[in-house]
C-alpha cells in the first residue's frame, strides 16, 4: 500500500471507527504523521519501516508511543479484514512499559452530589456507598462485612474487615454521620448475624452482588452528572487523608495495602496543602 492509498484508506477507517470524537481526532493525527514520515523518508509500510519510524522518534514518552501504536494496530487490523493488506506489520512491535496511573480521587462536594441522588428509602445503598467513601474500603470488602463485624461502642466505633490475602484489619469509624447512619440501619434490621448488606429482590434476602451494586451506583452518578467509579470512592478517601496531612504509614494501614509502594501512588498532594505545610515548617524555623 503506497502512501497515497494509505491516506485514503486511513480516512475510510476513521469514518467507520466507533469511538469518541477526541479519539478519532487523535488517531487521524497519528496516521497522518506516519503517512507524512513515510513519504518524506521513502520507507515502506512494513515491519522494518515501522521500526525505523519509532526509532526516529525515540524521544516520545511511553504513553505517546503507546497511543500511536494502538492507532496503527487498529488501522492495520481493519485493513486486513478488508483484504487491503496481506500481513500485519505491527505484530512484532513491543508495547512500551507504562507506569501505573495515578489514582484520581474526586472532591467531596462531587461525591456528595451523587449521594444526594440516592432516594431516602434506599437506606442500604446510601449506607454502603458512604461506608466505602468514609473508610476507603474496597467494594468487595464492604459487601463482605457482617453485622457481627461491627463494634459501635461509643467513642471506639470500628469494624473488622477481611481484606486481600485473607488479611484482617480493624478500620476506625471516625465519621459521625456514618456512625449514626449505621446505628439507624442496624436498628431497622430484622437480624443480628449475617451480611450487613443483603439483597431484597423478590422479598428474599441473600448476599448483595457486585453487579447489582455497580448498576445502582452507575444510575446515581448519571443522574448527578458526575463521572465516578465505585473504586474512585476509595481513591477519594485516600486523597482526602493525604491532603489532610495523615501519614502514609497510617493510610497504608487504613486501606489495607500490603506494600507501601501502593500507598505512595496517593502521595500527590494539592498545591494548597503543600503550601500550608511549607508555611508551618517555615514558622518553626523562625
Amino acid at each position: 500500500m503506497d502512501t497515497n492509498r494509505l491516506q485514503t484508506q486511513a480516512e475510510r477507517f476513521l469514518t467507520e471507527l466507533k469511538r469518541s470524537p477526541q479519539t478519532v481526532s487523535a488517531y487521524r493525527a497519528d496516521l497522518r504523521h506516519l503517512t507524512g514520515w513515510l513519504r518524506e523518508t521513502g520507507h515502506l509500510l512494513n515491519g522494518s519501516g515501522l521500526d525505523a519510524y519509532f526509532a526516529a522518534h525515540s524521544q516520545w514518552a511511553p504513553s505517546t508511543r503507546n497511543r500511536k501504536q494502538t492507532a496503527l494496530e487498529r488501522f492495520y487490523r481493519w485493513a486486513l479484514q478488508r483484504d487491503l493488506l496481506d500481513r500485519d506489520p505491527t505484530l512484532h512491535l513491543e508495547r512500551p512499559s507504562l507506569p501505573p496511573p495515578h489514582p484520581r480521587g474526586l472532591r467531596r462536594e462531587e461525591v456528595e452530589r451523587i449521594f444526594a441522588e440516592i432516594p431516602a428509602e434506599q437506606a442500604r445503598d446510601a449506607l454502603l456507598f458512604r461506608l466505602v467513601f468514609e473508610t476507603g474500603l474496597r467494594i468487595g470488602e464492604a459487601l463482605g462485612v457482617h453485622v457481627q463485624d461491627l463494634d459501635l461502642t461509643r467513642g471506639d466505633e470500628h469494624l473488622t474487615v477481611l481484606g486481600k490475602g485473607s488479611r484482617k484489619r480493624t478500620v476506625l469509624l471516625d465519621d459521625p454521620r456514618l456512625v449514626n447512619a449505621l446505628r439507624r440501619y442496624l436498628h431497622g434490621l430484622g437480624y443480628t448475624h449475617g451480611p450487613l448488606f443483603q439483597a431484597t429482590k423478590n422479598g428474599r434476602g441473600g448476599p448483595l452482588r457486585y453487579q447489582s451494586v455497580q448498576e445502582r451506583w452507575q444510575g446515581y452518578t448519571e443522574r448527578a452528572g458526575v463521572t465516578c467509579t465505585l473504586h474512585q470512592l476509595r481513591h477519594s478517601h485516600a486523597t482526602e487523608l493525604v491532603n489532610g496531612g495523615v501519614s502514609l504509614a497510617t493510610i497504608r494501614k487504613r486501606l489495607g495495602h500490603q506494600h507501601i509502594q501502593t500507598t505512595l501512588r496517593y502521595a500527590e498532594v494539592s498545591d494548597s496543602t503543600a503550601d500550608a505545610e511549607l508555611r508551618r515548617w517555615r514558622r518553626t524555623q523562625g
